[in-house]
């Protein structure tokens, strides 16, 4: 059974593991936990541990890609993702580019991919002191 590893500990930094094979509830429920992150009225970055995910179900994918395009971003700091394949970088970067598309470049937000949890953590405290002093954030893929 697939499960969505939420750790907190770090806030306003949040490390979200994923361990392959998560269903649309799954995907759902997760994204509700994200916009209770926005409501706390404070810059946050999150860090998605994607290397044991190799596929998610397409229902999954539109659901990933209609909140992407729906939610307010403006208290996301910046997305950094860790990946282990060439495959699924290549894939990220393309739902993160028809996210873009699909709004118009309306939702801006930095995004990093990264080779290791540290890599990731540490660009992730880079974009909230940024975003701390003023720095506006832009799509990047």
């Amino acid at each position: 059974m697939a499960q969505i590893y939420i750790d907190e500990n770090r806030w306003p930094i949040v490390i979200i593991t994923l361990s392959g094979g998560e269903t649309l509830k799954d995907i759902s429920d997760f994204l509700k936990r994200l916009e209770e992150y926005q409501s706390r009225d404070e810059d946050f970055c999150f860090v998605m541990d994607l290397r044991e995910i190799h596929h998610l179900p397409q229902d999954a994918r539109n659901r990933l890609i209609a909140w992407l395009m729906e939610a307010d971003m403006h208290q996301l700091a910046g997305t950094a993702a860790v990946v282990s394949s060439p495959m699924m970088k290549a894939y990220l970067s393309s739902v993160i580019w028809m996210a873009k598309s699909l709004t118009r470049g309306k939702r801006r937000f930095k995004h990093k991919t990264a080779r290791s949890l540290s890599e990731a953590y540490e660009w992730s405290r880079m974009r909230l002191d940024k975003s701390r002093s003023g720095g506006q954030g832009t799509w990047k893929g």
